[in-house]
């Protein structure tokens, strides 16, 4: 393998870092099926990265910061984009917000000191029902839904960030037992 075969899920994820500006001025000129191509496109090339990465062991440091840092930034950009609209409530991108800082913040360091910081269903759950909510939004579905949904999707982020600190707990507690 050469290396740019070898970095294919880095240079995808790169390119949808790449993407979120370039989604953010399609949502402000009001272009709004250029965003959701942009949009859709950073989601396909997430799953793609993570399926080549994975299958062809190509797994890195930069990888594991950077994916879901992209993933994160393409979500966010579609919330506050809504939340300008008021197309959701706008509280939503900033509950999501502080949530993935903390989340960033904690996984660098447990990153540092070689704990697990991979995804778990929950977050990986979390993500698709906010993909869905955000599509849901793109296709005009009613606010009295989507408001619900997003609901949903705060609540979830709230779960999937207490079931990491459980998970971080539970591996110092494993290396304080293995050191004894």
């Amino acid at each position: 393998m050469n290396n740019i075969t070898k970095n294919i899920p880095n240079i995808l994820t790169v390119l949808r870092m790449a993407a979120v500006p370039v989604f953010i001025v399609f949502m402000l000129k009001n272009m709004i099926y250029p965003a959701i191509i942009v949009f859709l496109l950073a989601e396909i090339t997430d799953v793609l990265d993570g399926l080549i990465a994975r299958r062809f062991n190509l797994i890195t440091k930069f990888g594991k910061i950077a994916d879901p840092l992209a993933d994160k930034m393409m979500q966010l950009a579609a919330l506050f984009m809504f939340s300008i609209r008021d197309m959701i409530p706008r509280i939503i991108p900033w509950l999501v917000l502080f949530k993935e800082l903390f989340m960033l913040i904690s996984g660098i360091y447990l990153i540092r000191k070689n704990f697990d910081m991979s995804s778990k269903w929950f977050g990986k759950l979390t993500s698709v029902i906010l993909f869905i909510s955000i599509m849901l939004v793109f296709f005009g579905v009613p606010r009295h839904i989507t408001d619900v949904i997003f609901w949903i999707c705060v609540a979830m982020a709230l779960f999937a960030a207490l079931m990491y600190i459980r998970n971080y707990f539970k591996q110092i507690k494993s290396t304080e037992t293995k050191t004894t």
